[in-house]
């Protein structure tokens, strides 16, 4: 209920909250807390690429239409087609609140969220995202894919699925394999919420080899990658080593979509797409543990 504070159970195996937003406690038809999140807005940031990067059609906005805290005490990220322009929102935590991983511990960052339940042909090119980007990517936008960026769900073009991706080190290729990089689908039901995490283990004694990223969607491990497989010191504990911020958002159009459409051959968003509360992100809390 909005106005209630939501228990969010410690983990097994961690001991501290480093960072958490329940959303429930704001007012309806607020938005996000400002002492937590940037609000970011327009087509890239000040200096960056251009369409952030991915070729994605909307601008973001900090409009309650897009951006909103609802009465069930809930954040909702939702895209909207007004005249053939789109529009959505996108937020990331501040650098106060940058997480990392320490030397021989692990961290989990986890979220309870819910896709949008429109069909597939109204959802193409619509594209939300739960994810972890490194620090070092802030004013310097010419470092990804090298900062380290860890996607912890995300989804595209209406699928009952969640892409769980590790992206490092170089591109074109490199040891992440970019610019898809490396990771993992799973089966993820729209409509319904679910809780999803990755988890950084530094526990194995220091060598960087045998520290792992793991994901979860509702306990259930979903996807692993240890830092043998990357085969790259740098690009790996550029991973686990660095502090990250924490991004939601709900692209529309871009790359991702655009190439797994028909192969390629469909551009997204389609003359069929629409937005709203169907093909919207809706968050009920975020939150990073620590051992």
């Amino acid at each position: 209920m909005q106005g209630e504070v939501r228990r969010i159970s410690l983990p097994s195996g961690f001991s501290t909250v480093v960072f958490q937003d329940d959303f429930s406690t704001q007012p309806a038809g607020s938005q996000p807390s400002a002492s937590k999140w940037t609000i970011d807005t327009g087509t890239g940031y000040a200096g960056g690429p251009s369409n952030w990067g991915t070729n994605e059609v909307e601008t973001y906005t900090n409009s309650r239409d897009n951006l909103v805290i609802t009465s069930s005490g809930t954040l909702l990220i939702m895209p909207l087609n007004s005249g053939g322009r789109w529009t959505s929102a996108r937020i990331e935590t501040k650098a106060a609140s940058d997480v990392g991983c320490r030397a021989g511990g692990k961290l989990r960052i986890e979220a309870s969220l819910k896709f949008g339940s429109a069909s597939a042909a109204s959802q193409m090119g619509i594209w939300p995202s739960f994810w972890a980007l490194g620090a070092g990517f802030r004013g310097n936008y010419k470092q990804w894919p090298a900062v380290g960026e860890i996607d912890i769900a995300e989804s595209i073009n209406g699928a009952a699925t969640a892409w769980q991706t590790l992206h490092c080190g170089s591109a074109p290729n490199g040891p992440c394999n970019e610019y898809n990089g490396i990771g993992n689908t799973a089966a993820f039901s729209r409509g319904q919420f679910h809780t999803v995490a990755v988890e950084i283990d530094r526990t194995n004694g220091g060598d960087w080899r045998g520290e792992t990223l793991t994901w979860f969607i509702d306990g259930r491990q979903t996807a692993s990658i240890a830092g043998a497989r990357i085969d790259n010191e740098q690009a790996w504990t550029a991973v686990t080593r660095s502090s990250k911020f924490l991004i939601l958002n709900v692209a529309v159009g871009g790359d991702f979509p655009n190439n797994a459409a028909n192969d390629g051959l469909v551009r997204t968003p389609t003359a069929q797409t629409a937005g709203g509360a169907g093909a919207a992100l809706e968050v009920r809390y975020v939150a990073v543990f620590s051992t």
